[in-house]
């Protein structure tokens, strides 16, 4: 599905079915990419509140959470596409 670290292939390179449908077509996936950040980032900031928080304040608490996020920002952009589109599977012919 992609060519590149953000750049997806125009085509499937083994069916050639067209990613992009029509315009907004992955503006679901910002819906994806919505759930599963609030989900990691509930997870990290209990994690930070229960083990940084602690030792090293808040502050540095609120500090690596930003800083975990932002890390894994490249991931979340491509897994709620990829989760996007299999759940619009049932529309598609299958590769």
């Amino acid at each position: 599905m992609f060519r590149g670290r953000f750049a997806m292939n125009p085509t499937c390179p083994v069916c050639g079915h067209r990613f992009e449908r029509e315009p907004g077509f992955f503006q679901g996936a910002m819906y994806v990419s919505y759930g599963i950040g609030i989900v990691y980032l509930g997870i990290l900031g209990v994690v930070a509140n229960r083990f940084v928080a602690p030792r090293y304040g808040i502050a540095a608490a609120v500090g690596a959470v930003v800083l975990v996020h932002l890390a894994c920002i490249p991931a979340v952009f491509r897994y709620s596409r990829v989760i996007w589109a299999h759940l619009n599977v049932r529309t598609m012919r299958p590769c």
